[in-house]
């Protein structure tokens, strides 16, 4: 095999070159065009621009030696011909004119002249007492030159806007009969570069792709045994969750043709052609097969066609249609599989999720403990860092952290390390990133007063001796003063020790108890408020009111679920609303929730007074050092490092 065929790549698509025939064409109109004006408009030097008198002074002194006449209207003739140019002959009118014949002109003395004249009969009989001069009478209609130079800028106008639209229908379409064309990309297996070890921390997703990745290597073998592959599997989950990545690895290990596009690419201005896109895109996966097909974002076409969660569009209905037929339809083959990924899989339409379409769905969650360890070392292996960096510390404190955020956190950490000028990131630089990641930047550069200073020190120091004293409160990780991310003053962050998913009573309460410590601490320190606590009002208000309308822990109402009226209904599949409660039950609602916040409030007030020397204490200590973490602040108070225990009742086995 020769270089050139071992070159040859099959994954690039052979581009029909541009025929420059139609410039050709344009540029030839545009020339012709330019000559009619320059005839038009700029004789050639050697013509002379006469009156009417200047001609008839040439033609008494023997100059003219021949005359074309071409009317023009009815009194006004154009004239042209030759004449002998003689310096030193000057006509006068008392000079007799002395005849020249034409033979005594020599070819070099010839020039020619052009003059409009008025014409009447002695002007005729002047032309006639000259024999010599030889008279031609055109009859030339000019009126299509002018209708020419009239069209001419219309023309060219048209001519513009033709070519600019026709430029920019190839660059968005590839040219006007190429709109219903798939763009889809194929890339090959070994263009990919993604492996199933760079899938990290999705240990269950990847088990459940792997028999469509052994059918796309093998595909006789499940033919023979009768057994039938799943035609397309949904990939769900929050956002980056590695969805996408997935994908690329399933098509990176079965070692076949990818074909990657996303849902809007489907959708265009013109009806049907999203139609026409999937059907160009499955008739090209077809002639690859066996392949793989990618559509990412689904929810862009995939909406529910009978409820009002998405709107009405035809055009889209179209493409969801000629998608659910090329998928598991009468002329269906096998051969080629369809992945897709969504992260609003509660709004796509069930015909596209029944089997036989989207056989299996795939969840990929955010990770837990093991898979985010798992997906720093991955990160981890592309910079340099510090042997004494320790992922599971960092992997224990980024709880909800999706893939996205841990790679977004190693590369932060990787910048830091290179901003402070050291060779590797380090376990500070990781943390640095962590918090970075999570709250967002420190904001050193505000200029805050002393006496928002001193107030934020105590708002602070409220929240932090509250969760410090509750049981169930998220531990405290950093206190701090300065400004970061979206908090105008200061910010007390807390960790918790493990993964959680599920919340009780006492959490909410305690937490609830925390949010008030800030606007307490003020009250008892300054006997005043500000509106500093603003935000943690309304975090405390949702949780009450969470707590009552949604997971039925108010003993007064019961277990209930009430819907909230401030915000809209919601519409189930059938198009039936949830029932909102009674005006009655409203007024329920509201005391109970106002009963959860004033008990919140007053137990924060109790912890507070009890723990006065203690919030004077944090709040020097935060004034002077403006940034606390949990050691420092337990070491300050004495207090002791906080036990791994939960609720009793879960602990004894209830």
């Amino acid at each position: 095999m020769s270089n050139n065929d071992s070159d040859f790549d099959p994954s690039q698509e052979q581009r029909p070159r541009k025929s420059p025939v139609a410039a050709v064409i344009w540029l030839l109109i545009f020339a012709f065009f330019c000559v009619l004006i320059y005839l038009k408009y700029y004789p050639s030097p050697k013509v002379a621009e006469w009156n009417q008198s200047d001609f008839e002074q040439a033609l008494k002194a023997g100059k003219i030696a021949s005359v074309v006449v071409t009317p023009e209207t009815d009194r006004i003739f154009i004239l042209e011909g030759e004449y002998h140019k003689d310096k030193n002959a000057v006509a006068t009118e008392k000079t007799a004119p002395q005849p020249v014949p034409p033979t005594a002109l020599k070819p070099a003395e010839k020039y020619f002249f052009h003059c409009r004249v008025i014409y009447s009969e002695d002007f005729n009989r002047l032309l006639a007492s000259y024999p010599q001069v030889k008279v031609e009478v055109h009859n030339r209609d000019t009126w299509w030159p002018n209708m020419i130079v009239t069209l001419l800028p219309i023309l060219l106008i048209i001519g513009l806007i033709y070519f600019l639209f026709s430029r920019q229908i190839k660059m968005a379409g590839k040219g006007a009969m190429q709109f219903g064309k798939s763009k889809a990309r194929m890339i090959m297996p070994e263009e990919l570069h993604v492996g199933f070890d760079d899938v990290a921390g999705a240990d269950e997703a990847k088990e459940e792709v792997q028999e469509i990745i052994e059918y796309l290597r093998d595909p006789l073998k499940f033919k023979l045994l009768g057994g039938k592959i799943p035609k397309g599997a949904l990939l769900m989950g929050p956002p980056g969750t590695g969805k996408t990545l997935l994908a690329k690895a399933v098509a990176s290990a079965a070692n076949v043709p990818f074909f990657s596009i996303s849902g809007s690419d489907f959708v265009e201005m013109f009806v049907g052609v999203g139609a026409s896109r999937v059907r160009d895109m499955f008739e090209q996966a077809r002639r690859h097969c066996p392949c793989l097909i990618f559509i990412d974002e689904i929810d862009a076409v995939g909406r529910s066609r009978f409820s009002g969660m998405g709107g009405g569009h035809d055009e889209r209905e179209q493409t969801l249609n000629a998608m659910l037929v090329e998928m598991d339809g009468l002329e269906t083959q096998g051969g080629v599989i369809v992945l897709a990924a969504t992260n609003r899989p509660d709004v796509l339409d069930p015909a596209l999720l029944r089997p036989g379409r989207f056989d299996r769905q795939i969840v990929l969650d955010l990770p837990d403990i093991a898979g985010r360890r798992k997906i720093l070392e991955v990160h981890a292996k592309n910079i340099k860092i510090d042997t004494k960096v320790d992922l599971d510390i960092i992997a224990r404190g980024t709880p909800g952290f999706s893939g996205a955020d841990l790679a977004n956190l190693v590369n932060e950490a990787a910048l830091l390390a290179a901003r402070n000028n050291r060779d590797a990131a380090t376990m500070a630089d990781m943390e640095e990133a962590r918090d970075k990641v999570r709250w967002g930047r420190e904001r050193r550069s505000r200029k805050i007063s002393e006496r928002e200073r001193r107030l934020t020190a105590y708002h602070e120091a409220g929240h932090t001796l509250v969760a410090m004293n509750c049981q169930y409160a998220t531990p405290v990780h950093k206190v701090t003063i300065i400004p970061r991310g979206q908090a105008y003053l200061g910010a007390t962050m807390t960790l918790p020790e493990d993964d959680s998913y599920t919340q009780s009573r006492c959490e909410f309460l305690d937490e609830m108890a925390v949010l008030m410590g800030g606007r307490i601490a003020e009250e008892i320190v300054f006997k005043d408020i500000t509106s500093g606590a603003s935000s943690d009002i309304e975090h405390a208000t949702k949780i009450a009111r969470a707590m009552v309308c949604t997971f039925g822990m108010d003993e007064k109402l019961g277990p209930v679920l009430y819907l909230d009226q401030n915000k809209p209904l919601y519409v189930r599949r059938d198009g039936t609303p949830f029932e909102a409660y009674s005006p009655e039950t409203a007024r329920e609602i509201d005391l109970e929730v106002k009963r959860l916040l004033l008990e919140a409030q007053q137990r924060a007030r109790s912890i507070l007074e009890t723990r006065r020397n203690d919030l004077e204490t944090l709040s020097r200590e935060l004034l002077e050092k403006e940034t606390l973490d949990g050691k420092q602040i337990r070491e300050l108070l004495h207090m002791p490092e906080p036990e791994a225990s939960s609720h009793p009742q879960f602990q004894s086995g209830i």
